[in-house]
């Protein structure tokens, strides 16, 4: 009976022990945090122990700062944040757009020469020296790294960020010392020949205009307008559209919108229009063409040589410029 009693008061003891602690751990709870210059008192129970005091930190010891938030740098777009549902998505920053520098000459150092033309077993023997050659393979694997790093969204994306013109054309031809030469592309025209664009621009004063897509043409057709309107019978001078098209699979579907592209276009031009089908990655390095999605718009003179470009939409400005430069292109020719 005593040994009962005796359980039942221990018991009862560390139960209120138990429950003053929790009292402390809850007042110091709800304080938040104890006052920096002095220390927490030991709780004192009943049976005689003290649980230890609560150190303060000294007085030379900081407490920890948040680590700040790290500012973008000058000239760097700031950080964008998408909400979906209740999840912050950083949005990726835009890479920075890569053009040329307006007025720089385009193009190749000496005059392009013929497209060859090879039989098809010479192809392939061509093609299957290609695959045995380590020098062709490290070449091959270097173009597929740029094309993995150049994907087809960043160009929709350098739209959407910086819009559809790199830069507003210079009011100034390139000077024929500095002045470079048109780079050769063999296509064909609307009438069913096949043509040398090189060969095509010789001998006249020419706008060049190339396009990739779709979305491209009112760009071309911008410089195309203003020029017509004032050379479209002089027959010193000519347009040339060129319309290419690197993918195999669009460039089916190209080939059966053919008629509605010769319909489309004005029976004056069906000889001077041309459609490449393939990969163009050298005529782009060499004219600065950095965004495919974007028309582009070259003066060509009679030996050539690029002597004026533009890109995007034509603005006022450009399509006098191009005007007056065509015609001192002209006078030059002479």
């Amino acid at each position: 009976m005593h040994s009962l009693l005796g359980l039942s008061l221990r018991l009862s003891h560390t139960g209120a022990v138990r429950h003053q602690l929790y009292c402390v751990s809850r007042s110091l709870s709800t304080k938040g945090s104890v006052e920096p210059n002095a220390a927490s008192p030991a709780t004192k129970t009943d049976d005689g122990a003290q649980t230890p005091a609560t150190e303060s930190p000294s007085s030379g010891e900081k407490p920890p700062q948040p680590s700040p938030t790290k500012a973008p740098h000058a000239g760097e777009p700031e950080e964008k944040i998408e909400y979906i549902g209740n999840t912050r998505f950083p949005r990726p920053r835009p890479k920075p757009r890569r053009t040329i520098t307006p007025g720089d000459a385009v193009g190749l150092d000496a005059p392009a020469g013929k497209v060859e033309h090879k039989p098809l077993k010479e192809q392939l023997e061509q093609k299957w020296r290609d695959v045995l050659s380590p020098e062709k393979n490290l070449e091959s694997r270097a173009k597929i790294i740029r094309e993995i790093g150049e994907s087809h969204f960043q160009n929709i994306l350098d739209l959407r960020n910086n819009g559809d013109k790199l830069f507003e054309a210079p009011a100034h031809l390139i000077p024929a010392i500095k002045a470079k030469f048109l780079p050769n592309l063999e296509g064909k025209t609307l009438t069913g020949t096949n043509i040398d664009i090189v060969d095509l621009c010789r001998g006249k004063t020419t706008l060049l205009t190339v396009e990739f897509v779709k979305f491209a043409e009112k760009h071309t057709r911008s410089f195309i307008n203003v020029f017509e309107a004032t050379y479209m019978d002089n027959p010193k001078v000519q347009v040339v559209q060129v319309n290419i098209e690197e993918n195999w699979a669009k460039a089916a579907v190209l080939r059966m919108c053919m008629p509605y592209v010769r319909r489309a276009i004005p029976k004056h031009r069906h000889s001077t229009y041309v459609v490449h089908y393939g990969g163009v990655e050298s005529l782009r390095s060499n004219l600065g063409i950095a965004n495919p999605l974007i028309g582009y718009a070259f003066l060509v003179d009679s030996k050539t040589r690029v002597r004026w470009y533009a890109n995007g939409e034509a603005v006022q400005s450009e399509g006098i410029n191009m005007i007056s430069l065509t015609r001192e292109l002209m006078r030059k020719a002479k």
